[in-house]
């Protein structure tokens, strides 16, 4: 590969996502369906090309059903949670099986078998059984997103089941169904049946069909080979290049002191107005204090991501008001900004004709290949995006999830590349991060104290949330920052950074722990000690440095021990263990169905921001049906193969197990520089508590969190050559 000039790779990766783009746009379904609509009709026999009514002859229904051209409504059994609300018995013969169904803001659940066994085109949850005790294929019907709406929107074909050559029942030809509906008395939930339908057949008017009948995955392929030959081409090896000058510009040359005392000032001149305007709600004022942030950016970029750091953990809670009708996000006005601002301050400087040569090193090895895995990660997420239920909350979260963490990356190597001073503008980036944390640490403790906000109450104690709708979210984040501002405190250098460090450990470490988030006290933090723990005895070995600074680690596991004590009687930790019931009971449900949705869904998974739409329309388990709406499997390897496949588990694994080693590498380089191997073993830490957090909750899939893993792995120094 290297052997080929990176102009014609470039050139050939060019092509290859052209013409995998082409080939999803003539598969992904977008043209009008001629021949939609068919009109379901009374019918004595379900055989291949019937669309029937659900009032016809053929159905056998249990007592107590209104039966009528709309549709089938069940009657309201003695006992909803012990016996179904009605039986629907049938023999159809052909190929494959629909049911019309009529989803909506209400709560019932199906189960249907074929021939005895369970309908093999809905989930087959395992355990998860008829009133019969027998195997069933099993689906729901709630979807609250479609509350309000008129029933022809609300009305969904499902595929219930299909018979495949050469098996047994394609043979056999007619088949015996039987459907058993749970509770949906009121909604009519059943409205037709179709038997083989024609193309199009079922679908509405407004349905579209693909231009051309083909599989997606050759275009995926395409796409995916052709970010890889750019990448590819645009990492070019260990090389020393030179800027260029263009002829001096003396007017937009100035003193380097001088530069930073005014990038400094509209810091924190923007950053008061951006904050007053935002909380007033004053849009001009907010819109002048980010035209002075800009400037800032614009003198010294670090600044400019060093404030989007900063603001990181509001981002949920606030908008920008930038425009008298519409805020803005504060991740997209931060991403973007900074990468524009990055490309003006380098336009800015090639303007001057800045004399100074510097070195464009490579990456490390491992730190390129990370940017690699996030760059065709973020091209898979793309086209995980286009085939799937609602394509315009998958784009957005491809766009604010993905493709945000890979412009910030690029952005940041950027940055620490072409800085005058690297260092400082890295430590500029922690501070900044640190402080942030800190901030919305300190809001959750005096709403804690004061009891006005910033609190919620479950299990018998109150949580700090801070500006997160959960204690749990909060506790995500601090998971990271903490295991950064405790390793700064134990192994820096000097009375007063330790100090520092200390207060803003002291602050998160106590909002962290009344998040009481049991993912962060019994999985993070033991990962966070261990970590810190084993890399600081190495560290202070390599060294040959006395151990003791380990002895403050074991004095914040013994206080924040004692400080938890007082609630070891709260219902919260009683049922810590108990599988039985609540949070650890409605967990493990989650996962059987979540694991069942991955095997359904195993290549393409079923897209970016639908685990929601298809965990409560298709996967809800009866035993579950108290927390209907989790937008994640709360599992790290469930969530990334549920959301972008098998595909997405490989890219998404590799590319956090590369960036963990690029930080080890890291670490192993600095170990005899004691701040900046302080960082690195703290974002080990971050990186391990992480980890073991996701295991029980959500990983990377919100924006904050993607960001800090694209800061972790990319935050330390380039190198001119590489290790042996």
């Amino acid at each position: 590969m290297s052997a080929i000039p990176g102009r014609w790779r470039l050139l050939a990766g060019a092509g290859a996502i052209a013409a995998g783009l082409f080939w999803l746009l003539l598969t992904f379904p977008n043209q009008p369906c001629a021949q939609c609509g068919a009109t379901p009709e009374p019918t004595a026999t379900l055989t291949p090309g019937v669309v029937a009514t659900m009032e016809s002859p053929i159905f056998a229904y249990s007592a107590g059903w209104s039966v009528s051209a709309d549709g089938a409504d069940p009657s309201e059994p003695a006992d909803a949670f012990a016996e179904p609300a009605g039986i629907v018995t049938f023999t159809y013969t052909g190929d494959a099986l629909w049911l019309l169904l009529a989803p909506g803001d209400y709560w019932a659940y199906l189960y249907a078998t074929v021939d005895g066994q369970p309908a093999n085109r809905l989930a087959n949850i395992a355990g998860n059984r008829d009133s019969t005790g027998a195997v069933a294929g099993y689906t729901t019907l709630l979807a609250p997103e479609l509350a309000g709406q008129p029933v022809e929107k609300r009305l969904r074909w499902i595929e219930v089941h299909r018979s495949f050559p050469n098996t047994a029942s394609f043979l056999e030809g007619e088949h015996s169904v039987r459907l058993e509906l749970w509770r949906g008395w009121g909604q009519t939930p059943l409205r037709a049946v179709a038997v083989d339908p024609s193309k199009g057949a079922l679908e509405r008017s407004d349905a579209r069909r693909p231009l051309w009948e083909a599989p997606l995955w050759p275009g995926a392929s395409l796409v995916l080979a052709g970010l890889w030959l750019a990448a590819s081409a645009l990492m070019p090896r260990v090389r020393q290049v030179s800027v260029i000058s263009s002829p001096k510009i003396t007017w937009l040359r100035a003193p380097e002191l001088t530069t930073q005392r005014i990038g400094w000032s509209m810091l924190m001149i923007g950053a008061v107005l951006v904050a007053t305007g935002t909380a007033s709600d004053i849009w001009m004022l907010a819109l002048l204090g980010m035209g002075l942030l800009g400037v800032a950016g614009l003198l010294r970029p670090a600044l400019w991501l060093a404030a989007l750091l900063f603001a990181l953990p509001f981002a949920y809670a606030v908008d920008l008001p930038l425009l008298p009708t519409r805020p803005f996000g504060i991740v997209d006005v931060g991403v973007l900004g900074g990468a524009v601002l990055l490309a003006g301050h380098l336009a800015w400087r090639w303007l001057a004709g800045e004399e100074r040569s510097w070195t464009a090193t490579a990456f490390d090895r491992w730190q390129r290949v990370a940017l690699i895995l996030l760059a065709l990660l973020v091209g898979w997420a793309l086209v995980a995006s286009l085939d799937v239920r609602y394509p315009a909350l998958a784009l957005r979260e491809w766009r604010v999830i993905f493709l945000y963490a890979l412009i910030f990356a690029a952005t940041l190597v950027g940055l620490l590349r072409s800085a005058r001073n690297p260092e400082a503008d890295r430590w500029l980036l922690v501070a900044g991060w640190l402080f942030g944390a800190t901030t919305v640490a300190a809001i959750g403790l005096w709403g804690f104290a004061t009891g006005q906000g910033f609190i919620s109450a479950a299990e018998g104690v109150r949580r700090v949330q801070a500006l997160y709708d959960s204690a749990n979210n909060l506790a995500l984040y601090l998971d990271r920052t903490l295991a950064v501002t405790l390793a700064l405190t134990i192994f820096v250098r000097g009375r007063r950074q330790q100090t520092l460090w200390a207060a803003l450990a002291a602050v998160q470490g106590l909002a962290w722990l009344l998040t009481f988030s049991k993912g962060a006290l019994f999985l993070a933090a033991p990962a966070m000690m261990l970590a810190l723990g084993g890399g600081g005895l190495w560290l202070l070995r390599r060294r040959n440095q006395s151990t003791k600074p380990l002895l403050l680690l074991i004095g914040v596991v013994v206080i924040g021990g004692l400080m938890l004590t007082p609630f070891i009687g709260a219902e919260r930790f009683q049922r810590l263990l108990d599988f039985e019931q609540g949070t650890g009971f409605l967990r493990l449900q989650l996962w059987r169905s979540a694991w069942q949705m991955a095997l359904d869904h195993p290549l393409m998974g079923v897209g970016p921001d639908q685990f929601l739409y298809h965990y409560r329309s298709n996967y809800l388990l009866p035993t579950a049906w108290q927390e209907p709406n989790l937008n994640h499997p709360h599992n790290l390897l469930l969530d990334w193969w549920t959301r972008l496949g098998l595909v997405g588990l490989v890219l998404g694994m590799g590319w956090l197990g590369a960036g963990v080693w690029t930080i080890w590498r890291w670490l192993r380089r600095t170990a005899g520089h004691d701040n900046e191997a302080a960082l690195a073993l703290g974002l080990l830490a971050a990186a391990a508590a992480g980890v073991a957090h996701g295991l029980i909750d959500v990983g990377y899939a919100l924006p904050e969190l993607m960001l800090v893993w694209a800061l972790s792995f990319h935050l330390c120094e380039s190198r001119a050559q590489e290790e042996p």
